[in-house]
């Protein structure tokens, strides 16, 4: 049931976006792709523009993951009203 699977996502990635193993992990990766950025040669412009995008990229990552919560919010809601219709 799609209902289902988007609820026990939702439930996932609101397990992943609280823990301090993937916020402790984004923070580091963060830190390392600005540290290399700092330390690249300012002609390497093709490396410096990866770090930039993979820095950019990372809040992406904690987006989608609350679009796929905020989804199984809504599914969860829907299902609730729909039951006490029923």
């Amino acid at each position: 049931m799609a209902n289902q699977d988007e609820i026990l996502a939702s439930d996932e990635a609101e397990l992943i976006l609280k823990s301090d193993t993937f916020k402790d992990a984004i923070s580091q990766l963060k830190e390392e792709y600005m540290s290399l950025w700092i330390s690249s040669d300012i002609s390497d412009k093709e490396v410096r523009e990866t770090l930039y995008a993979a820095v950019k990229l990372l809040p992406e990552v904690e987006r989608h993951l609350r679009i796929i919560v905020e989804k199984g919010k809504i599914t969860k809601a829907s299902l609730n009203r729909l039951r006490k219709v029923i």
